[in-house]
């Protein structure tokens, strides 16, 4: 009974010590994500839309990154301080990724909340490369 006590509070106290490790990331406003990119030139701003998404409108200066290989490829040259700023069209995918660089990276890292869609509700600019 003893040995079993002491093995889960082992298990227990490993779990606490990785999830301890890992970075998790912030959901941020609209309003909050222009910030951080306004007051901070070192960050990393990342578009992890569909290419269709994209083409449509994204941050300026963003870089694309439509599959997992091309984010973890960018990430693996990036270097530790430098803050990742991350959003797609509505802000599933770039939640997904978000989970996917705070399990592989230790990034501080901010998701734009209703993605480039809330981004535009609000008025902030976009680039574009389709033609209407």
């Amino acid at each position: 009974m003893k040995c079993i006590l002491l093995i889960s509070f082992l298990i227990v106290l490993v779990t606490f010590t990785v999830q301890g490790q890992k970075i998790e990331f912030k959901k941020v406003s609209a309003r909050k994500f222009q910030s951080l990119i306004l007051e901070d030139n070192n960050h990393l701003l990342i578009d992890v839309s569909r290419i269709i998404d994209h083409l449509e409108g994204h941050i300026a200066s963003a870089v694309f990154a439509e599959t997992s290989e091309k984010l973890f490829s960018i990430l693996d040259t990036t270097p530790v301080l430098r803050p990742i700023l991350i959003y797609c069209k509505y802000g599933k995918r770039s939640q997904r990724a978000s989970w996917l660089i705070a399990e592989k990276y230790p990034h501080k890292i901010y998701t734009l909340r209703g993605g480039i869609t809330l981004w535009k509700e609000r008025l902030f600019n976009v680039e574009s490369f389709t033609t209407n």
